[in-house]
């Protein structure tokens, strides 16, 4: 009987290191992925930026994208590394551009929809790029 009890804590002895090793193992792998979400996670944390009316700034390139994903501006620094570079604020107003009188000479304005951007370098606090991407007459149903 004494083998089969040495036998026996022999094969418990194994079982315990091999349950501790995986869980070693699982353990490790855990943390290691918990800390490569949370570095990308702080990366991207102010990443990218929304103005009005309907813009998304990528802080660290200068990519500006608008409406429906339409690139307006491509990167100016396409190796991104330093977030909160880039910056920018959008614009939307009603500009009249022309005056005049109707058939019965009754004053009559003609108002635009007009948007627009402004694109700066927060680290040398220079303007890059200002632009109007949108105008388009306003009817009288757009007021």
């Amino acid at each position: 009987m004494a083998v089969l009890r040495g036998e026996h804590t022999f094969g418990m002895v194994v079982a315990v290191v091999a349950l501790c090793a995986a869980l070693a193992i699982i353990g490790w792998g855990v943390t290691r992925g918990a800390a490569q979400v949370a570095a990308e996670e702080e990366e991207s944390v102010g990443r990218y930026q929304v103005a009005v009316p309907d813009l998304i700034l990528d802080t660290a390139t200068g990519r500006l994208t608008g409406d429906g994903g339409k690139v307006l501006e491509t990167p100016i620094d396409p190796s991104g590394e330093e977030v909160g570079r880039y910056s920018v604020d959008g614009y939307v107003t009603a500009v009249t551009r022309r005056v005049g009188l109707d058939v019965i000479n009754q004053p009559v304005a003609y108002p635009e929809l007009v948007k627009g951007y402004v694109l700066a370098d927060t680290k040398t606090g220079r303007i890059i790029k200002t632009r109007v991407y949108y105008a388009q007459p306003l009817t009288r149903d757009d007021m």
